[in-house]
């Protein structure tokens, strides 16, 4: 019982990260596949409060691998059980591939972010956790902007580029984590409070997405971010 001892509060927030994502996964097996995609938001800002934690009260011993442990949780097998179990219908089959690549490459991603000495201060490839709340709020979409082709596009997009070498920007600075925080913090709350006006918030959310996706092609300022 001695390793509670050794859980610190970014620790705590990394383990309400990995009961998320799980609790998407019942979600997707009981059918309710929108829930489970919400759940995986709610896993992000989780995830992104310890890192906060982490470099505020620093980290516990553990907490390099349970963030890794957890984000393979709630980031690699949640949204992989999501597409797969999402699609109905001959393309099932379809998405159990693309679902088994999203995984695989999800979990080399995160496998190089601990192992490969760090060359840049930003990210190498994209985040796992950015490439979970892209598909996530994609799926909270309006249901006629929703098709099973983009989304099998959009899982061999985010397997490309987390397993890219393309630098992405840490969203550090209080201005940038601030407007993140509450166009998460909207969509997951309209899902329970303002349901019919959900795809709303989660469009701004995936535009807002596909501009960070852009962003080494755009070359934008990395004191965008850091403000």
């Amino acid at each position: 019982m001695d390793i509670f001892k050794d859980l610190v509060l970014p620790d705590i927030m990394t383990l309400t990260n990995a009961v998320f994502g799980l609790m998407a996964i019942f979600a997707a097996f009981s059918g309710h596949i929108e829930l489970g995609f919400v759940f995986v938001l709610v896993a992000a800002v989780a995830d992104g409060m310890d890192g906060y934690l982490a470099r505020t009260i620093s980290q516990g011993p553990m907490g390099e691998y349970l963030d890794s442990l957890a984000d393979a949780v709630s980031f690699g097998v949640a949204p992989s059980c999501l597409v797969f179990l999402g699609v109905s219908g001959p393309l099932r089959y379809a998405a159990g591939l693309f679902a088994c690549l999203y995984l695989v490459c999800g979990i080399l991603r995160l496998a190089r972010f601990n192992t490969k000495k760090k060359t840049i201060p930003d990210f190498e490839g994209l985040p796992i956790t950015a490439s979970a709340v892209v598909l996530s709020s994609y799926a909270l979409l309006a249901p006629r902007y929703i098709y099973t082709w983009v989304i099998f596009g959009l899982v061999v997009l985010l397997c490309y580029l987390m397993i890219s070498d393309h630098p992405y920007p840490k969203l550090r600075g209080p201005r940038a984590m601030g407007a993140v925080s509450i166009l998460f913090f909207s969509t997951i709350l309209s899902y329970f409070l303002l349901n019919s006006y959900m795809w709303v918030f989660s469009t701004i959310l995936f535009l807002s997405l596909m501009l960070y996706l852009e962003s080494p092609i755009m070359r934008i300022p990395r004191q965008y971010y850091e403000k």
